[in-house]
């Protein structure tokens, strides 16, 4: 047994966000996730795809003389210049698009009981799950995902926390007494 004071962290659960990057570099970057920390539960992927290619503003043009010569905006006044935030799939400001949205999609892998690590290469098993908020909303395979994921996640607890020598009974009960919220994502999302 282990006391709390020798008890160590570890990643058990990652969820990686990718803008205007090639899926393949991703992925790449979740299959080094998992073989550096075998030990992970969840992996997740949240992908946001621009409608068209960005480039910059013209160096001429209005947009770049405006920005160099104001202040920077605080959060609350760029927000105030956006319009609607509900409907915030793209940012046009003086006929220059900053950033137009297609689509977003979330990816979650869990692993499963019986394997060693987290298989990224299979999305047709039940330890992956696919959604989108937008252009529309589909969460209820995430919703599950995450739920068994946060399942994984209480047991994984209760195991650590059962090897700790001065941990108080109180404490593993409560945490065998929680369940997760279910689900993770409400449904009602504005877009």
């Amino acid at each position: 047994m282990q006391s709390s004071a020798s008890f160590f962290s570890r990643p058990l659960w990652i969820m990686e966000s990718a803008f205007a990057q090639p899926d393949a570099d991703v992925m790449r970057k979740l299959h080094a996730y998992v073989s550096d920390n075998p030990d992970l539960l969840v992996v997740g992927k949240v992908t946001l795809s621009q409608a068209r290619p960005y480039r910059n503003p013209d160096s001429k043009g209005s947009v770049a003389k405006e920005l160099r010569s104001l202040e920077l905006l605080s959060k609350e006044e760029w927000r105030d210049r956006q319009g609607d935030p509900d409907m915030l799939s793209q940012v046009v400001v003086d006929g220059h698009t900053w950033f137009s949205l297609s689509s977003v999609e979330i990816h979650v892998w869990i692993r499963r009981p019986g394997d060693t690590r987290i298989i990224l290469d299979c999305q047709e098993s039940d330890g992956y799950a696919f959604g989108t908020l937008y252009p529309t909303v589909h969460l209820d395979g995430i919703n599950r995902m995450l739920w068994r994921g946060l399942g994984l996640l209480k047991d994984t607890i209760i195991c650590e926390l059962g090897k700790i020598s001065d941990v108080e009974q109180a404490t593993i009960r409560s945490m065998e007494n929680w369940s997760p919220p279910f689900p993770a994502f409400r449904s009602n999302i504005a877009c």
